[in-house]
């Protein structure tokens, strides 16, 4: 019977990648403000969540969010413990085109930003980026 559950749940339980709802009700707000590009999301933040390699994380919302009012099903996080490399805030658009994402972040992109904000399509999916240069760089 135990084979039977963990055959059944999602991989992205298994593997640590989908905090629990109220963990993920307390890390969001955070989260939707760094791929927006408001603020930096401090590492602490993410205490508890098992990078999928050093400092990196692919997170899966434990419930449907929106960055920029776009649908999210997926961030990608990198972010450099020692500052030299900077850090990237990635949100996978769901269910939208490119266009569409990029008319969307041309109305909301009139608010300062603390990155360069960027959309793309390197696959099937849209891609939201928030890139942060490197601490004590332009």
């Amino acid at each position: 019977m135990k084979a039977l559950l963990l055959a059944a749940m999602p991989v992205v339980l298994m593997d640590g990648t989908t905090p629990d709802l109220n963990r993920w009700l307390q890390i969001e707000p955070a989260i939707v403000a760094a791929v927006e590009c408001r603020q930096a999301l401090p590492l602490h933040v993410l205490d508890g969540i098992a990078p999928n390699a050093p400092g990196s994380w692919s997170l899966t919302p434990a419930r449907s969010f929106t960055a920029f009012g776009l649908p999210v099903t997926r961030i990608e996080l990198f972010i450099d413990a020692d500052g030299e490399l900077g850090a990237s805030y990635t949100a996978v658009i769901e269910k939208r085109s490119l266009e569409q994402v990029r008319k969307q972040l041309k109305l909301a992109s009139k608010r300062g930003r603390i990155g360069q904000l960027s959309a793309d399509q390197p696959s099937a999916e849209v891609q939201v980026s928030c890139t942060v240069a490197a601490t004590g760089q332009g």
